[in-house]
């Protein structure tokens, strides 16, 4: 009687040791298919070969003389993405689409611009609080890689110190390194024309527009936001300011860059003393980047 009383025990002890365990393998599990595949994309004509390893889509070529690559992602499934940029590589959270392009004139030069689009947080609508925390996320991930404030050469540059007033004027913040407090972010936010604020950053040889807008607001508060990061070369943005640039011999090219430098800084002089009209103050130190070794 003890023996079998002793083998009902263990056998009880043993039922309960393996239903206890099971739900932990099962949160494993659903937390191994819940986290986001990460993709990796590059410029060039590495961008091109991540293109054809991730995505089944044909190559959209436009008579216009471009050719897209594509990737699309539906919620709950969204993707995580890393732009490969050396030491100022980013990865960017809650991506639904990709779009490589890429020049049909140039094919050689591969993936010149990548747009992706995403949402600021994982969830659709969110508390003012969670989307702020998001934000701040955001920006600490750019600035901690080393992405620097970006001016075109014909445009003022306005001084850090009016980074608050020229952005609740033109939607355009100065100064990424500088983090809004919560109540100047709910300030901006509600202020800003469409409820949109703009960055233009760059690393090496990459410029980044980032456009981050609140596109709505729940019968509760809860907020929605959606992130748009435009990446293009270098090389491709010089080039596309330049008329009939890819008609140009080597020494026309350099010719046509230098010409263009002197009519940036004419525009520049001018975009600057209307800004000081205004009662802004300008950056006399701000270095243009040298870019002409990424143009030739």
């Amino acid at each position: 009687m003890m023996e079998k009383f002793k083998l009902l025990f263990f056998f009880l002890i043993f039922t309960l040791f393996v239903s206890a365990c099971q739900p932990t393998t099962n949160l494993n599990e659903n937390s191994e298919m819940n986290r986001p595949q990460e993709y990796i994309l590059h410029f060039g004509a590495q961008g091109v070969q991540d293109f054809s390893k991730y995505s089944k889509e044909e190559v959209d070529h436009q008579p216009a003389g471009m050719s897209f690559h594509s990737l699309d992602f539906s919620p709950p499934n969204l993707a995580k993405i890393k732009i490969e940029n050396g030491a100022n590589s980013l990865i960017l959270d809650n991506v639904f689409s990709v779009l490589g392009s890429q020049l049909s004139s140039k094919s050689e030069d591969g993936i010149q611009i990548l747009d992706i689009n995403s949402g600021l947080t994982k969830e659709e609508f969110v508390s003012p609080e969670q989307a702020y925390a998001a934000y701040v996320n955001l920006m600490k991930r750019i600035n901690q890689a080393g992405w620097k404030n970006y001016f075109y050469r014909f445009s003022p540059r306005i001084a850090k110190e009016d980074n608050l007033k020229y952005v609740m004027g033109n939607g355009e913040v100065i100064d990424p390194a500088y983090i809004f407090t919560f109540d100047e972010w709910k300030k901006v936010i509600s202020h800003v024309p469409a409820k949109s604020i703009g960055y233009r950053v760059y690393a090496n040889d990459i410029l980044l527009d980032i456009t981050l807008q609140q596109t709505s607001i729940s019968e509760s508060n809860q907020e929605q936001y959606m992130l748009r990061y435009s990446f293009q070369t270098i090389r491709y943005d010089e080039l596309n300011s330049i008329s009939d640039s890819d008609e140009m011999t080597a020494n026309e090219l350099e010719q046509a860059f230098q010409s263009s430098l002197i009519e940036d800084k004419q525009s520049r002089t001018k975009a600057e003393q209307e800004a000081k009209q205004k009662g802004y103050k300008i950056d006399e130190n701000y270095q243009d980047p040298q870019v002409w070794n990424y143009v030739k």
